[in-house]
């Protein structure tokens, strides 16, 4: 069975057809064979299905091998012309060559034919195999360039002297930069290293080589001067023993170590909080052994012995003393609450000569407390430790003196409130607001509300009262806001109010607690030199224009 071979043929006549035909089937093909003798019949033949090889007669009268050639080459197609003709001389041969024609065989010489189409049509298929491997090749690389471009790790290639020589997008956002020739003009020392010598460093390390690709952290710096932290995989492609370029992949970091770091801080303050409540139950221990005998030396003393009063004094220590350990117990999470039913205005009372104190004498301590204010039940501890912590917080802004106000009111949480704020209850509370003159938050301490202790400690005071009281109202069961509007939306707890018999300090004329409305206006009213506010979850709030107050409203069930 011989070769399959689809031959166009451009031919006049019938028996040279046959002739060809013959000679091609003599050499072991089996031709398949359509003969044209016009340039419409041609270029329908080549649109109509694909072809190995195009033979034609040169001499033809009215479509010759010339406008034949000419068809095939405008048709684009790479398909073999050889030209078959009784009377073409030289220079018309070598002018066909030239023109395009694969080669020319003599129509005496037809046993030359069968060698030269073999030819060709191995060579077209190399061609054609080779064509389509460059285009395979193309959209390979049209594809990879696209993977790089939008792969969210930066990708660059740089030079020894740290110029890079392409980048991708990822790296242009990595650095702040608006496009890939911003980046291009770079100096990586001078312009993306924050230390240049670290680059240099990096460069004599051994994870720079051709052996394997690894993983080291640098400190680069945004156009903007912003430092961050990446993480670079390298590998330099060397031509013998000297590197050409290096390759490098880049992963911004910088978040992640951040909250390593967090994460580190924590499990400090975690053992912290362990170690705290350890000592706190020891220490307890010996306060009871204190307690006890102090109790058993007053039974044991009359009412009038002299030293009665100094046996008093060492209990009244002992009950002090006392309340350290629960303040630790509650630093580390361990205290068992015992909530029961009080009026806020004896709690706030009691710790008003402590508070003079722990102030000095360059803050003034002024407390406004509301007559028959609703009772609330909740632990005593638990509201003086919060009282203080304010207050210690208050202080630190205040380091030239000012004035520290603690205020006490009834106030009612209305539906269109509680609308707005999904954590909210509607009904009778009671506000404990404590506010002060301090030196207030600039904006972007405001925009980081959720971590006001880091916001303190920036501005080089410890924060840790804010810390405290948020712990101790984050173990109250019931958290409630009533804020928002001008007041910077602080942070706020709130309990209703106890009605009944034997309640004390019912109030029958509760403030509606609404957005920036009612009560709270007026009390901002006579307060607009207050530069920062706190609430009970320790929360400073930057004063803003219409000036209110933060406010604990503290709801718990009798």
């Amino acid at each position: 069975m011989g070769v399959p071979l689809r031959l166009l043929l451009v031919e006049d006549s019938e028996d040279d057809a046959r002739l060809l035909v013959r000679e091609l089937t003599r050499g072991g093909f089996e031709p398949v064979v359509e003969r044209v003798e016009t340039a419409s019949t041609m270029r329908a033949a080549l649109d109509r299905q694909p072809w190995d090889v195009v033979v034609g007669d040169y001499s033809l009268p009215h479509f010759g091998g010339a406008a034949a050639l000419e068809l095939l080459r405008d048709s684009g197609l790479d398909v073999p012309f050889i030209i078959v003709s009784g009377t073409i001389g030289e220079e018309k041969a070598v002018a066909a060559m030239k023109a395009g024609a694969s080669d020319y065989v003599s129509k005496d010489n037809l046993k030359r034919l069968v060698p030269v189409i073999e030819r060709e049509v191995r060579e077209a298929a190399g061609r054609r195999e080779r064509h389509r491997t460059e285009a395979a090749l193309r959209a390979s690389e049209v594809s990879y360039s696209t993977l790089v471009e939008h792969s969210p790790v930066g990708i660059y290639r740089s030079n020894t002297e740290g110029r890079f020589l392409s980048v991708n997008a990822a790296l242009v956002r990595i650095l702040g930069y608006a496009s890939a020739a911003e980046v291009l003009q770079l100096d990586m020392a001078r312009d993306v290293y924050a230390d240049p010598a670290e680059r240099r460093r990096l460069l004599e390390r051994d994870t720079y080589t051709d052996r394997q690709y690894d993983e080291v952290e640098a400190t680069w710096k945004r156009k903007d001067g912003a430092r961050l932290t990446v993480q670079l995989s390298v590998r330099a492609v060397r031509q013998g023993a000297r590197v050409e370029y290096y390759e490098t992949f880049v992963r911004d970091v910088t978040e992640q170590r951040r909250l390593q770091q967090q994460l580190v801080q924590s499990q400090k303050m975690e053992a912290v909080g362990r170690l705290a409540g350890g000592v706190a139950h020891d220490f307890n221990n010996l306060l009871t052994v204190i307690l006890s005998y102090s109790d058993l030396l007053l039974e044991d003393r009359p009412p009038d012995a002299p030293d009665r009063e100094d046996i008093e004094q060492i209990r009244k220590a002992a009950v002090g003393a006392s309340a350290l350990t629960r303040q630790l117990l509650a630093f580390s999470r361990q205290q068992v609450l015992e909530p029961r039913v009080l009026d806020v205005n004896t709690v706030v009372a009691s710790t008003e000569k402590m508070l003079t104190r722990l102030l000095g004498e360059d803050i003034s301590l002024t407390a406004s407390l509301a007559p028959a204010l609703g009772a609330v039940k909740v632990d005593p501890g638990q509201l003086e430790q919060i009282i203080m912590n304010l207050a210690v917080n208050a202080r630190d802004a205040m380091p030239h003196g000012g004035r520290l106000s603690i205020e006490t009111a009834n106030v009612d949480m209305d539906e269109s409130y509680v609308r707005g704020h999904p954590v909210a209850h509607p009904g009778p509370y009671v506000m404990l607001a404590v506010s002060d003159t301090g030196i207030g938050m600039d904006a972007r301490s405001r925009d980081q509300l959720q971590d006001l202790p880091a916001a303190r400690r920036r501005a080089g005071r410890a924060g840790r009262g804010g810390a405290g009281s948020g712990g101790r109202l984050g173990d109250r069961a019931r958290r409630r806001r009533c804020g928002g509007g001008a007041r910077g939306r602080p942070r706020d707890a709130g309990a209703p109010r106890l009605h009944g018999p034997g309640s004390p300090g019912r109030g029958d004329g509760p403030a509606p607690c609404r957005e920036a409305s009612g009560r709270h206006s007026a009390a901002a009213d006579r307060r607009r030199d207050a530069g920062r506010e706190r609430t009970a979850a320790g929360r400073p709030v930057a004063r803003a224009a219409a000036g209110h107050e933060g406010a604990v409203h503290v709801r718990v069930h009798g």
